[in-house]
């Protein structure tokens, strides 16, 4: 078996030269799609916030994407919620919100999704006059 070019421990922290994320996320374009998921979600306990960033840049297909967001739904890192919401244009709004309202969400981030989605609409609903 070859070695992988880059391992997610690597990435405990977000990398401070430019080229190094740009590198990874070509890699992992250019990897099969089971060797990507296999990589975001070996990141995820090691840095929840650029494992979601791979994963939106990732070209996932959208099933998989959603089986990522009901995974970490599960994971219940309450301060996680603002890059699970950055899925939504992954996966289209209706889908997202589906795919949240059927999740058992723990109190806090039920409380986190309520509001944003009241805050959004209430923004959308100012902005179609």
């Amino acid at each position: 078996m070859e070695s992988e070019a880059f391992t997610p421990e690597q990435f405990k922290k977000r990398p401070a030269v430019a080229q190094v994320d740009v590198d990874l996320r070509r890699w992992l374009r250019g990897i099969s799609v089971e060797r990507r998921l296999a990589f975001i979600r070996a990141l995820w306990p090691l840095n929840y916030t650029y494992s979601m960033s791979l994963a939106r840049s990732s070209q996932l297909p959208n099933n998989h994407v959603e089986a990522l967001l009901v995974e970490w739904l599960r994971a219940a890192q309450n301060s996680a919620g603002n890059g699970l919401v950055a899925l939504a244009p992954l996966l289209g709004e209706a889908r997202f919100w589906k795919v949240v309202d059927a999740s058992d969400l723990t109190e806090e981030m039920r409380n986190f999704f309520y509001l944003y989605r009241k805050s959004y609409r209430r923004y959308n609903g100012a902005t179609d006059a």
